[in-house]
């Protein structure tokens, strides 16, 4: 196995979230185990982690103004979602959509082992 291709993996699984969720969970646990077992990509991992927590922030955020909406809608029967409930479903896209490509970018920009002294890269 190459030396870049755990911290590929946890990318490209960060990159299928778009169309399964699920993935973006398995890449997450991946990150922290390999983290302890792999000092050479630590900060890649911590990045992929930060990444991760980052996004959950703008997950967290959407779905509560969502559910905030959902919850205080006063029109009869509840005829359809609050504008502001079509804001908290576009701030969990928005973020869904940050989260997928700027990993898709970072998967072409990780550094190797003897770079990781140097100055970032930009994506990554």
């Amino acid at each position: 196995m190459s030396d870049k291709t755990k911290p590929t993996i946890v990318w490209a699984l960060y990159t299928a979230s778009l169309v399964a969720i699920l993935t973006t969970f398995i890449a997450i646990v991946l990150a922290y185990v390999w983290r302890r077992n792999d000092p050479s990509y630590k900060a890649v991992y911590d990045k992929q982690i930060r990444k991760f927590w980052t996004a959950g922030v703008g997950w967290a955020l959407g779905l509560s103004v969502f559910a905030f909406a959902a919850f205080t809608d006063t029109s009869p029967a509840g005829s359809g979602v609050p504008l502001l409930g079509n804001v908290g479903l576009l701030i969990i896209v928005i973020t869904q959509l940050w989260f997928a490509l700027s990993s898709l970018i970072s998967m072409f920009f990780i550094p190797s082992p003897s770079d990781m002294g140097q100055a970032p890269q930009k994506f990554a």
